[in-house]
């Protein structure tokens, strides 16, 4: 559940695995064709959305809770990934 750390940067994940920071990163790049702050946060929308669509939990408490500090970064991360907003995707998949 490392995608909930707030702090969480390649660094950070490097650390945390015992993985080299160059390795994890082409590696993501490779394999996802993304860098590594995309794909973390690809995951915590994924998270997201899971809980968004399986509980009734506010949406605020959504976004702390899947490591997003921000209403305006989840919001933005929360767009590019599926084109709605948190309340309008639950709305429609709820």
């Amino acid at each position: 559940k490392l995608y909930r750390d707030t702090n969480l940067n390649l660094d950070r994940l490097a650390r945390k695995t015992g993985i080299p920071a160059r390795q994890i990163s082409a590696a993501i790049n490779r394999a996802m064709d993304k860098n590594v702050s995309q794909y973390v946060n690809d995951y915590r929308v994924g998270e997201a959305c899971r809980l968004l669509a399986g509980t009734a939990k506010p949406v605020t408490e959504v976004m702390f809770e899947v490591g997003f500090q921000t209403k305006s970064n989840f919001n933005r991360e929360f767009r590019r990934v599926t084109d709605m907003t948190p309340v309008a995707w639950r709305q429609r998949k709820g």
